[in-house]
């Protein structure tokens, strides 16, 4: 691992399945052996991602209502009038464009600062802050310093929507309850700034790369602008296709909390695990030829992009519905959409994790 440190790796797409939904692969113990460090080390709680039941189960369960099926249908034409927006300032501008400026990088931003009620002035902000807390060559202390000014600012939009009730994700989760009471201030602040973050650079370099994906094989772009029925199944095998990692050997840590039998090997008690959810979208047992890239596959919804078992994305659908749209809306408004560069010739920008788009020049 990038400290050091020895881990197992798990590939294949059956054995990272299991490590994901078996208990016995703790998120809790890999924070105890220090094999992962939260944003939430701000605060004295984990963040969900790093709690297993049964507290993991009381949070998802307040956070899962607010991302029901039926809610992000229902965001969807707020999400189509955001792209229509974008789309529509780029196309009068005119060629050349940056379709990574212009659509992949502020869409989900503003659909995220949209959700969660963040109000329009302060939308900069946020994308500023969201940027420096990955940006490359950021130091240590100006990421925590970048991070520090988003919690506070998200602790008093919490206190704004606990006084002012908007309907919004944000408001959402300040009422959920259960038998337990409320969300605390900690929860709900690490939530939602765990969803921007989420919600923004991933979902960003996920449509950005997916966007060049299509460009680039004209043979796969020329199914999705010929039938728009065929959108939902390109953008499953984007997910499935395209990592935003900057190593492919990245994954999902998990630490054993007991020795496991995984794959007819015996992973001590203790050990830390890295699930690699990206090389198992290409495991020959699980998808045919894996290499290609083939919008009208029928198996790439069996993609683990978004996590399995517990963990999984709470936020998979809504990416899915921007990505959609951004790929349903921007083909026929732009009929005549080419690279303006060799895709070769596309530069990226590397954080910690993720390999984005540093820009993605387009002509028509």
């Amino acid at each position: 691992m990038r400290d050091g440190r020895e881990a197992w790796l798990v590939t294949g797409m059956a054995e990272v399945r299991t490590v994901l939904a078996d208990p016995r692969f703790s998120r809790v113990e890999a924070r105890r052996l220090g094999a992962v460090m939260s944003p939430a080390v701000i605060f004295t709680k984990p963040g969900i991602l790093d709690m297993d039941p049964p507290d993991h189960t009381r949070l998802r369960r307040l956070v899962a209502g607010e991302f029901s099926a039926r809610r992000m249908r229902g965001l969807r034409p707020r999400i189509q009038r955001i792209a229509d927006e974008l789309i529509g300032a780029m196309k009068a501008a005119g060629p050349p464009a940056d379709l990574a400026e212009g659509l992949s990088y502020p869409l989900p931003i503003a659909v995220i600062c949209e959700i969660l009620g963040v109000p329009y002035a302060d939308r900069e902000r946020f994308r500023a802050w969201a940027d420096r807390v990955s940006a490359p060559g950021t130091q240590p202390q100006e990421a925590m310093a970048a991070l520090r000014s988003l919690f506070d600012y998200m602790g008093e939009l919490v206190d704004d929507k606990r006084a002012h009730p908007d309907g919004s994700l944000l408001h959402g989760l300040v009422a959920a309850r259960d038998e337990q009471g409320r969300l605390d201030n900690e929860e709900l602040v690490t939530l939602g700034c765990g969803l921007l973050l989420a919600g923004y650079e991933t979902t960003a370099t996920m449509l950005g790369k997916g966007l060049l994906a299509l460009l680039d094989n004209p043979d796969q772009l020329a199914v999705v602008r010929r039938d728009p029925r065929a959108v939902p199944a390109a953008v499953s095998e984007v997910l499935r296709h395209v990592t935003p990692g900057v190593d492919p050997h990245n994954g999902l840590i998990r630490a054993t909390t007991a020795d496991v039998d995984l794959g007819g090997t015996t992973i001590p008690a203790h050990s830390v695990v890295v699930a690699c959810n990206t090389a198992a979208n290409f495991d020959p047992a699980a998808f045919r030829d894996p290499d290609r890239f083939d919008v009208t596959r029928e198996d790439a919804t069996a993609h683990l992009t978004f996590g399995h078992g517990m963990h999984r994305c709470v936020g998979a659908q809504l990416a899915q519905i921007e990505l959609e749209v951004a790929f349903a809306a921007l083909f026929p408004a732009i009929p005549g959409l080419r690279l303006a560069v060799p895709a070769d010739e596309i530069t990226y920008t590397h954080t910690g994790l993720i390999r984005g788009l540093r820009s993605l020049p387009i002509l028509w």
